[in-house]
Protein backbone atom coordinates (compact mmCIF):
# COMPACT_ATOMS: atom_id res chain seq x y z
CA UNK A 1 0.00 0.00 0.00
CA UNK A 2 2.94 2.14 0.40
CA UNK A 3 3.82 2.12 -3.08
CA UNK A 4 0.04 2.85 -3.73
CA UNK A 5 -0.01 6.02 -1.51
CA UNK A 6 3.34 6.98 -3.88
CA UNK A 7 2.55 6.90 -6.61
CA UNK A 8 -0.86 8.29 -6.45
CA UNK A 9 0.70 10.95 -4.82
CA UNK A 10 3.34 11.51 -7.18
CA UNK A 11 0.47 11.90 -9.80
CA UNK A 12 -1.98 13.93 -8.22
CA UNK A 13 1.10 16.47 -7.44
CA UNK A 14 2.02 16.47 -11.35
CA UNK A 15 -1.40 17.46 -12.03
CA UNK A 16 -1.71 20.09 -9.34
CA UNK A 17 1.58 21.46 -10.38
CA UNK A 18 0.66 21.90 -14.13
CA UNK A 19 -3.28 23.09 -13.24
CA UNK A 20 -2.12 25.85 -11.12
CA UNK A 21 0.73 26.79 -13.10
CA UNK A 22 -1.04 27.09 -16.59
CA UNK A 23 -3.83 29.08 -14.91
CA UNK A 24 -1.54 31.37 -13.39
CA UNK A 25 0.37 31.74 -16.40
CA UNK A 26 -2.99 32.38 -18.29
CA UNK A 27 -3.94 35.00 -16.04
CA UNK A 28 -0.71 36.89 -15.45
CA UNK A 29 0.32 36.18 -19.24
CA UNK A 30 -0.99 39.31 -20.86
CA UNK A 31 0.38 41.87 -18.42
CA UNK A 32 3.90 40.39 -17.24
CA UNK A 33 5.54 38.53 -19.86
CA UNK A 34 8.37 36.71 -17.72
CA UNK A 35 7.07 37.46 -14.41
CA UNK A 36 4.30 35.42 -15.13
CA UNK A 37 6.28 32.23 -15.88
CA UNK A 38 8.02 32.32 -12.53
CA UNK A 39 5.07 33.13 -10.47
CA UNK A 40 3.57 30.11 -11.93
CA UNK A 41 5.50 28.49 -12.00
CA UNK A 42 6.42 28.49 -8.51
CA UNK A 43 3.26 28.92 -7.43
CA UNK A 44 2.61 25.26 -9.14
CA UNK A 45 5.43 23.41 -7.05
CA UNK A 46 3.98 24.89 -4.04
CA UNK A 47 0.55 23.15 -5.49
CA UNK A 48 2.62 20.32 -6.19
CA UNK A 49 4.15 19.68 -2.87
CA UNK A 50 0.88 20.45 -1.07
CA UNK A 51 -1.36 17.67 -3.45
CA UNK A 52 1.69 15.38 -2.81
CA UNK A 53 1.64 15.79 1.39
CA UNK A 54 -2.15 15.56 1.67
CA UNK A 55 -2.79 12.49 -0.63
CA UNK A 56 0.00 10.44 0.34
CA UNK A 57 -1.14 11.38 4.02
CA UNK A 58 -5.00 10.31 3.32
CA UNK A 59 -5.57 8.08 0.63
CA UNK A 60 -5.68 5.00 2.08
CA UNK A 61 -8.67 6.53 4.64
CA UNK A 62 -10.36 7.25 1.55
CA UNK A 63 -13.39 5.01 0.28
CA UNK A 64 -15.70 4.67 -2.61
CA UNK A 65 -16.08 7.42 -5.26
CA UNK A 66 -13.67 10.01 -3.88
CA UNK A 67 -10.95 7.09 -3.49
CA UNK A 68 -11.90 6.49 -6.86
CA UNK A 69 -11.63 9.73 -8.18
CA UNK A 70 -7.94 10.43 -6.17
CA UNK A 71 -6.67 7.18 -8.04
CA UNK A 72 -7.77 8.60 -11.52
CA UNK A 73 -6.20 11.66 -10.87
CA UNK A 74 -2.85 10.17 -10.15
CA UNK A 75 -3.38 8.17 -13.12
CA UNK A 76 -3.48 10.70 -15.27
CA UNK A 77 -0.64 12.85 -13.71
CA UNK A 78 1.71 9.64 -14.40
CA UNK A 79 0.26 8.79 -17.97
CA UNK A 80 1.41 12.63 -18.50
CA UNK A 81 5.17 11.95 -17.21
CA UNK A 82 5.04 8.91 -19.00
CA UNK A 83 4.21 10.13 -22.21
CA UNK A 84 5.87 13.47 -21.91
CA UNK A 85 9.14 11.23 -21.25
CA UNK A 86 8.18 9.29 -24.00
CA UNK A 87 7.65 12.86 -26.55
CA UNK A 88 10.83 14.56 -24.83
CA UNK A 89 13.33 11.54 -26.12
CA UNK A 90 11.78 11.84 -29.72
CA UNK A 91 10.34 7.90 -29.28
CA UNK A 92 6.99 9.34 -31.10
CA UNK A 93 5.64 12.42 -31.79
CA UNK A 94 2.18 14.04 -30.10
CA UNK A 95 0.27 17.14 -30.03
CA UNK A 96 -1.07 18.25 -26.13
CA UNK A 97 -4.30 17.46 -27.29
CA UNK A 98 -2.93 13.67 -27.90
CA UNK A 99 -0.92 13.51 -24.58
CA UNK A 100 -4.00 15.21 -22.84
CA UNK A 101 -6.10 12.64 -24.35
CA UNK A 102 -4.19 9.59 -23.66
CA UNK A 103 -4.13 10.42 -19.55
CA UNK A 104 -7.97 11.01 -19.59
CA UNK A 105 -8.10 7.54 -20.67
CA UNK A 106 -6.00 6.31 -18.15
CA UNK A 107 -7.87 8.69 -15.61
CA UNK A 108 -11.01 7.04 -17.00
CA UNK A 109 -9.52 3.47 -16.71
CA UNK A 110 -8.16 4.10 -13.47
CA UNK A 111 -12.29 5.34 -12.19
CA UNK A 112 -13.67 2.45 -13.65
CA UNK A 113 -11.21 -0.40 -12.06
CA UNK A 114 -12.07 0.90 -8.52
CA UNK A 115 -15.69 1.44 -9.50
CA UNK A 116 -15.63 -1.80 -10.59
CA UNK A 117 -13.36 -3.58 -7.09
CA UNK A 118 -15.74 -1.79 -5.08
CA UNK A 119 -18.79 -3.15 -6.93
CA UNK A 120 -17.33 -6.83 -6.79
CA UNK A 121 -16.83 -5.98 -2.84
CA UNK A 122 -20.27 -5.14 -2.01
CA UNK A 123 -21.17 -8.11 -3.69
CA UNK A 124 -19.57 -10.28 -1.68
CA UNK A 125 -21.62 -11.90 1.41
CA UNK A 126 -20.30 -10.82 4.59
CA UNK A 127 -19.95 -13.42 7.63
Amino acid sequence: MILHRLLVAAGSAVVAFGVVAVAIIELLGPQADVGAGIVGVGAGALAGILAFVAVALLVEELQGPVRWAIDAVGALGLTLVFVGAFVYVDVVSLETTTALAVGGLAAIVAFAVGWLNGRRRDDQPTA
